[in-house]
């Protein structure tokens, strides 16, 4: 592989391999729909849009999971003789040349990836690492190592079960990425049954699973594995925890012994969770605990992971990548610790998520005070229902239970969130898609 033509280049996860690539002195172009800022960083040529034509003297295709088979940029470069990966398949490749880690899950991956690059980096390991989101101890989404590498590896992508690390980490497991009936995506599973079996084959496929004690899907599915767990009912767990409006504090106990005092700068129940799962896959390879506490405690979060953006007319800015009602509901929780009216700017991601989950996304978002719903990023899929229609039904259903909500488009809900921004506020946007520039421009224009 000496010249690569990269697919979807601006993604965080394509981006982070075209890094990586090109720091092994792999030539490098791409091509994205929309390239944006990801994409000019690397400095390499990329062309807009999908077409034959990009392809000139490369011998590797990588193309992301939504891409279609017989997509024509594809078909050209099979008649062209062209490698063909997916990039979990290049993924994959990539760690098993060395002793490696992996984290997935339903939630909370990138920022369990994120702690433990801060973790390995302490330790002086000098890590290779691939992030889907941008962290500020790295150089953007990832980082070219000599040492042991460490990955988030993306359980929406089938593929995944065929990935073999050293230490492979769950998080958690959810019923999502699943196709409804009848439909199928590529970066869909077809039922729960397939998405467990794909784990089952990931946590299989590694020489030791770190899993969430409380999780009894995981639980169940790593039975019979060499396994470590995390939590309460683990070997590893947090006592005597003290939450605060931008952090926490906790003792770090690993089999009744009180390993000392561990400090977070991320809010919330759901960041020790992520901490828990982090220490004990840093334990499980052979990480002093020093490393591991003052690694926790350098680690700053990661983009649009609680990220206060700024302030304007004296309300906090705060964006948010929560995309699912359980990442929702655990976003909002760390947001009451502030001790600020909570208003929401919610932009729906994916519209067979959305059209599963909308009821669920009701449940999670009537926890704040007030919930401005943007039409649903689609991220290029479609479905019975319009992208507008998912975005009211769940504002008529905030409605009926009695939160203060309505569905506007972005100009609307950016002039709205502007005008009504007061001191005790915080303004809140969660999900993906528009919503981002959204919060940035609530807080640098006007």
């Amino acid at each position: 592989m000496k010249r690569v033509h990269v697919m979807g280049v601006e993604g965080v996860g394509m981006s982070a391999l075209a890094r990586l690539l090109m720091a092994e002195g792999v030539e490098v172009t791409g091509c994205d729909l929309a390239p944006g800022k990801r994409a000019e960083a690397l400095g390499i040529p990329v062309y807009q849009g999908h077409a034959p034509e990009h392809l000139k003297d490369e011998d590797t295709l990588l193309l992301p999971t939504p891409i279609p088979p017989d997509h024509p940029e594809v078909a050209a470069a099979r008649a062209r003789g062209l490698r063909v990966l997916r990039r979990m398949e290049l993924l994959a490749h990539l760690l098993s040349q060395k002793p490696s880690i992996g984290v997935t899950g339903t939630h909370g991956k990138t920022t369990t990836t994120g702690m433990l690059a801060s973790i390995l980096l302490e330790a002086g390991l000098d890590p290779w690492v691939l992030l889907g989101g941008e962290l500020g101890l790295l150089p953007g989404n990832a980082r070219y190592g000599q040492g042991p590498r460490l990955a988030e590896v993306d359980e929406s992508d089938p593929l995944f079960q065929g990935v073999r690390v050293s230490v492979a980490v769950a998080t958690n497991l959810e019923a999502d990425h699943i196709a409804p009936p009848g439909q199928r995506a590529p970066n869909y599973h077809e039922s729960l049954e397939a998405l467990e079996e794909a784990m089952r084959g990931f946590l299989k496929g590694a020489g030791v699973a770190v899993v969430p004690a409380f999780d009894e899907r995981l639980k169940r599915l790593s039975q019979d594995l060499p396994r470590r767990l995390f939590g309460e009912g683990g070997e590893l767990w947090a006592e005597g925890l003290e939450p605060g409006p931008t952090g926490s504090r906790f003792l770090l106990v690993w089999e009744g012994r009180v390993l000392g005092e561990a400090r977070l700068q991320v809010p919330g129940a759901h960041n020790v969770r992520n901490a828990l799962a982090a220490a004990l896959a840093a334990l499980a390879f052979g990480v002093e605990v020093e490393a591991i506490l003052k690694g926790l405690f350098r680690f700053p979060g990661v983009g649009r992971r609680f990220q206060k953006v700024g302030e304007v007319g004296g309300a906090w800015v705060v964006d948010d990548y929560a995309h699912h009602p359980t990442e929702v509901r655990a976003t909002l929780e760390a947001a009451g610790h502030l001790g600020r009216r909570i208003r929401v700017l919610f932009q729906p991601h994916r519209l067979l998520r959305t059209q599963a989950l909308w009821e669920e996304f009701v449940e999670a978002l009537a926890q704040a005070q007030e919930v401005v719903v943007l039409p649903v990023y689609t991220a290029g899929e479609r479905a019975q229902v319009s992208p507008e229609a998912l975005s009211q039904r769940i504002a008529e259903g905030l409605k009926a239970r009695g939160v203060a909500a309505c569905y506007l488009e972005g100009e609307e809900a950016l002039a709205y969130a502007r005008a009504t921004a007061g001191p005790g506020d915080l303004w809140l946007a969660l999900g993906a898609g528009d919503v981002t520039d959204l919060a940035r421009r609530l807080v640098h224009e006007g």
